[in-house]
């Protein structure tokens, strides 16, 4: 089954609402850096279950921010009818202002 169509959805729902507030202190001119890693699951019915940090930026500002970025996009669309399994677990990195190196990793 072609997950595309659905992922590209949720990627654009988490970024859109993850820039709506990313914190003052990432934007310039200060441009803090960070990176925040996190686990959820989506269930059938779109709903996210399961957040946890694996990686904190050290920030409690911009970790909060990408938390907010899935938090504020649950509900997701119901998972694609064709897929039976009971949940979509994914992993999200969040980057600040990358390096160049960091930033071709996306």
């Amino acid at each position: 089954m072609d997950f595309g169509p659905y992922l590209q959805r949720v990627l654009h729902d988490v970024k859109h609402n993850w820039y709506n507030i990313i914190p003052e202190s990432a934007m310039a001119p200060l441009l803090k850096k960070g990176k925040v890693t996190i686990d959820f699951a989506i269930t059938k019915n779109g709903q996210v279950a399961g957040l946890r940090y694996i990686f904190g930026s050290g920030d409690v500002a911009l970790d909060r921010a990408a938390y907010g970025g899935i938090t504020a996009s649950n509900p997701f669309p119901p998972l694609p009818s064709e897929f039976h399994g009971q949940y979509l677990g994914l992993r999200f990195t969040f980057f600040y202002n990358p390096d160049k190196d960091e930033a071709d990793l996306k």
